[in-house]
């Protein structure tokens, strides 16, 4: 039976935690994590209005052998970046037991990862891995019977799932509106371009995975 692990790390504990610097409004959310024999390649979103800060600090970071640029929009862009082989930190362990990220966001103060493990012994192997590499875990909920994800959040994540429930109970999407961009990042403690951009992409991915419609094919 599979296990899921649910666990905070703090922030400045890992290099990309650190490269967010001291900025609330700079949120990082991991995409996918693929292993190769020597590396390990996060793919991840940075939303904020300076990832020219994050790019430089995250540069300097000795964990990271390389961080490149793949996508940029508005309120974010998206990278990649390759982990040297001797850097042994959360993203490592995981891969080394096995598991398979489910979930993981950054602010400036900590990540939260969810993590699916095949088995309760390779959950233990990826906590003992952090205990020995000084890996510091705040574990806060194991589970054996996950719902699948798709029904919990139609592919949202939980920044744009708050988002959208804060838009829709305040009134924003009434006819005529009873809040203000302006008012709901307020409520969210975010600027309004990153509550429009969370929003924006939420009704996207709503549209995605409730089948309304699909994405064209391009050549």
């Amino acid at each position: 039976m599979t296990v899921v692990v649910t666990f905070c790390v703090p922030a400045q504990a890992c290099a990309l935690g650190r490269s967010l610097g001291g900025d609330p409004d700079m949120t990082l959310e991991l995409d996918r994590v693929i292993p190769t024999e020597n590396t390990v390649m996060p793919f991840f979103w940075v939303w904020g209005d300076d990832t020219g800060a994050f790019e430089a600090s995250a540069r300097e970071e000795p964990a990271i052998d390389r961080l490149t640029p793949i996508q940029r929009v508005e309120d974010g862009a998206l990278y990649s970046a390759e982990w040297n082989r001797d850097a042994a930190g959360t993203l490592r362990g995981i891969t080394r037991t096995d598991g398979t990220i489910l979930e993981a966001r950054a602010t400036c103060v900590e990540w939260t990862f969810e993590v699916r493990f095949g088995d309760a012994d390779a959950a233990s192997a990826f906590k003992e891995f952090c205990r020995e590499h000084g890996v510091p875990i705040d574990l806060r909920r194991v589970s054996t019977s996950p719902e699948p994800r798709r029904e919990r959040g139609y592919g949202l994540t939980p920044e744009q799932r708050e988002a959208m429930a804060v838009a829709y109970r305040e009134g924003y999407f009434d006819e005529p509106r009873g809040a203000t961009l302006d008012e709901l990042a307020r409520a969210l403690g975010i600027s309004p371009r990153a509550v429009a951009g969370r929003i924006r992409r939420a009704q996207s991915a709503l549209i995605e995975h409730t089948g309304l419609a699909e994405r064209p094919v391009t050549h």
